[in-house]
C-alpha cells in the first residue's frame, strides 16, 4: 500500500490535540477563556483521527482486495493485531493503576464488573453507557473504531464513488439524528449528563465523521474518475444546513461534525500541498506511534498528578506550557518502546498469519 506521509502527519496532530486538552485537566488551568477554549477543542483529535482511518482502511482495502484469496478475513485479522495487543495491555495496565472501584463513567455501578471487562475484551463495549468509557481512559473511541472495522466491508461493496461517499454522509446524518431525537427523550440511565455524553461518543453519532474519511479517499484517490456530484445529494444536504441555521436546532451538524468537516477540508489540501511546517519527519513520527501515544498520555498525566508534579511556577499558561511538552517528551519516550516491542511484532504476526493461510490457497 502506498505511504503517504501526509496521513501520518494527520495523526500526529490529532494525537497531539488529544494530549493538549487532557493536559489541561491536570494541575491549575486558570486561563483567559480564549485559550482555554482552543485547548478543549484539542479533543477534536478524535475525530481527525476518525477521518484519516477511514481513508487509510479505504485505501488498504482497495489495495488487497484482487490480491488476497481472503481479504476479508485477512482484513479483520491485521485489524485485530493491529489494534488488541496494545489495548490489552492498556486493560490490565489501568486495571492495576485505578483497581476496580467506583469512578464517574460507571454511573450507578459500584465497581468494574467481570462483563464490563469481557466487553472490552472483545471492542464491544461502546454499546452501554456504564462501559464504553469506564475501564480504559479514551476507551470509547477503539470502541467506535472496532464498530466502523465490522461494517467497513460491508461499505467499501457498495460505495463506489464520491457520489455514493456523499450519499453515505447524508444519510449517516440522517441515522444520527433521528436516533439522538429518539434516545435523547427516552434515556436508558438515571445520570442525564452520563447519557448526553454516551449520546455523543457511541457509534452513530460518529458515523458521518467515518462518511467524511470515505468522501475524502474517493477525492484523493480516485481522480481519473471525476464523478460529478450529484445536484440532489447537494441541494438535500444544503437542506439539512438550511434547517439547522433556521430553526437553531444544533444536533443536525454539532460542533464536532462542523470540526470533521474543516479536518476534511485540510486533509484534502495537504494531499495536494504538504508544507514541511505541516508535514514533516517529527510530526510524522508522532503519526506512526500515535496509538500508543493515546493510550500511554493518560498513565504519564496520572503519575505527574500523583508525584504533584503539574505546577512550576506562578503563572498557569507557564505551568499548562512546561506540563503539556512534559507530557509529549514521556509520553513519546514511552510510546517508542510499545511500538516497537509491542505493536510492531503483533503487527508482524498478523502478517505471516496471513502469509500462511494466503500460500495455502496459492499451492
Amino acid at each position: 500500500m502506498k505511504k503517504l506521509n501526509y496521513i501520518d502527519a494527520i495523526r500526529g496532530f490529532a494525537v497531539l490535540g488529544i494530549l493538549m486538552v487532557h493536559t489541561g485537566q491536570y494541575g491549575h488551568f486558570n486561563v483567559p477563556a480564549m485559550i482555554r477554549n482552543i485547548v478543549e477543542q484539542g479533543a477534536r483529535g478524535v475525530q481527525l483521527f476518525y477521518i484519516a482511518s477511514a481513508f487509510t482502511l479505504f485505501l488498504s482495502f482497495k489495495t488487497r482486495i484482487n490480491q488476497e484469496h481472503s481479504s476479508v478475513k485477512n482484513f479483520f485479522i491485521r485489524r485485530f493485531f493491529r489494534i488488541a495487543p496494545m489495548y490489552y495491555l492498556g486493560i490490565i495496565y489501568y486495571i492495576i493503576q485505578d483497581g476496580l472501584g467506583q469512578r464517574y463513567w460507571l454511573g450507578d455501578a459500584d465497581h468494574i464488573s467481570v462483563a464490563n471487562i469481557v466487553s472490552n475484551l472483545f471492542f464491544m463495549h461502546g454499546f452501554y453507557p456504564y462501559w464504553i468509557n469506564s475501564l480504559v481512559p479514551g476507551g470509547w473511541s477503539i470502541a467506535v473504531e472496532m464498530t466502523f472495522y465490522m461494517i467497513l466491508p460491508f461499505l467499501f461493496l457498495r460505495i463506489k464513488n464520491k457520489n455514493d461517499a456523499l450519499l453515505f454522509f447524508i444519510i449517516s446524518i440522517v441515522i444520527k439524528t433521528l436516533l439522538y431525537v429518539f434516545l435523547s427523550n427516552f434515556p436508558l440511565v438515571t445520570d442525564k449528563r452520563l447519557w448526553e455524553e454516551y449520546l455523543f461518543m457511541y457509534f452513530p453519532s460518529q458515523l458521518p465523521v467515518f462518511a467524511l474519511g470515505v468522501l475524502l479517499y474517493f477525492y484523493v484517490m480516485n481522480n481519473e474518475q471525476d464523478y460529478r456530484l450529484s445536484g440532489k445529494f447537494l441541494l438535500f444536504l444544503g437542506l439539512l444546513l438550511w434547517i439547522q441555521l433556521a430553526t437553531g436546532i444544533d444536533y443536525l451538524f454539532p460542533s464536532y461534525l462542523f470540526w470533521a468537516i474543516a479536518f476534511f477540508i485540510v486533509a484534502l489540501a495537504l494531499s495536494r500541498y504538504s508544507p514541511i511546517l505541516l508535514v514533516n519527519p517529527v510530526i510524522i513520527y508522532i503519526g506512526k506511534i500515535s496509538f500508543s501515544m493515546y493510550l500511554v498520555h493518560f498513565a504519564v498525566l496520572h503519575w505527574l498528578l500523583y508525584f504533584n508534579f503539574t505546577d512550576y511556577f506562578s503563572s498557569d499558561i507557564a505551568n499548562y506550557i512546561i506540563r503539556f511538552y512534559i507530557v509529549i517528551l514521556l509520553t513519546m519516550l514511552i510510546s517508542s518502546f510499545t511500538y516497537r516491542y509491542i505493536e510492531l511484532p503483533f503487527q508482524k504476526l498478523g502478517k505471516k498469519i496471513i502469509d500462511k493461510k494466503e500460500t495455502k490457497h496459492k499451492v
